[in-house]
């Protein structure tokens, strides 16, 4: 496991109050839809190669990101973005919401590019309801810390919260780590034990009943099942690849051979390539 808290920073309150409430006036899209399972993901880029709101995703190029107009109008997120970042090794930076209650489908990012990029979380509004994961590690990403994450590997995000989880995610090309921060680097990265979560195995009952669910699997209701495996993830010590595992093994003792093929492609999508 890769993925690892780099530091806690202290926040200006204020400042990030104000850049927070002129973020309620921003043109959001849903470029990471396909991602979501329940719920909602509302995103805008930061900083990007153009420097405008219309280029949404992520791709390769020679040079450094240049902020967009809703970079320019977060002048304390600029600054801190600058302040934590060596930025010409900037590639992308963007705003995200997502929605109470939204889970993301397991997946791995950087397929569609030429190299892995450098991906850095930086919580602005979250609390402990609202788990991330790489593989079979459940963690929370709390407010005010700076975390790597290896998005290259498997990894999701659930939301059991009643509030927006809010974060700045900026993306680099660099050799390593070390080179991106404007600061130095852990000796020894790791996740803090009060930041993982303490899940049960799942044991044989709760999988037989997991896999009861193919009795009544149908076009209709697969997108809520895939929906309730994921959170099965944050809630039970399986890993995101198990979710794929569990939703093809009901899907096929359906006996519909097109909800196995559509989760058969998907985990390709997710996991393989796109």
């Amino acid at each position: 496991m890769r993925s690892h808290r780099i530091a806690a920073i202290e926040l200006d309150e204020a400042r990030l109050a104000a850049d927070l409430a002129a973020s309620g006036d921003f043109v959001y899209n849903d470029s990471y839809a396909d991602f979501v399972s329940t719920g909602m993901l509302r995103s805008t880029m930061l900083w990007n190669q153009t420097g405008t709101l219309q280029e949404t995703s992520l791709g390769d190029y020679d040079g450094s990101a240049v902020p967009t107009p809703h970079g320019e109008a977060m002048p304390y997120v600029r600054e801190l973005v600058g302040r934590l970042f060596r930025t010409e090794y900037l590639k992308y930076a963007r705003f995200m919401r997502l929605a109470p209650g939204s889970v993301y489908v397991p997946h791995r990012d950087f397929l569609e590019l030429k190299a892995d990029m450098i991906r850095i979380h930086l919580p602005l509004q979250t609390d402990d309801s609202v788990f991330a994961s790489e593989e079979s590690t459940v963690f929370r990403m709390r407010r005010g810390e700076l975390w790597f994450l290896d998005a290259s590997r498997t990894h999701s995000v659930g939301s059991f919260s009643e509030h927006d989880r809010v974060h700045a995610i900026c993306d680099f090309t660099a050799d390593s780590l070390s080179d991106v921060l404007a600061f130095g680097t852990p000796e020894e990265p790791v996740i803090p034990a009060g930041n993982v979560a303490d899940r049960p195995p799942l044991d044989d009952r709760g999988r037989s009943a997991l896999l009861g669910l193919a009795g009544v699997l149908d076009a209709r209701n697969y997108q809520e099942i895939q929906t309730l495996l994921i959170k099965q993830h944050f809630l039970s010590d399986i890993s995101g690849d198990d979710v794929f595992t569990l939703l093809k093994e009901i899907a096929a003792a359906s006996g519909s051979s097109e909800l196995l093929t559509r989760a058969t492609a998907h985990e390709e999508y997710c996991m393989v390539r796109r």
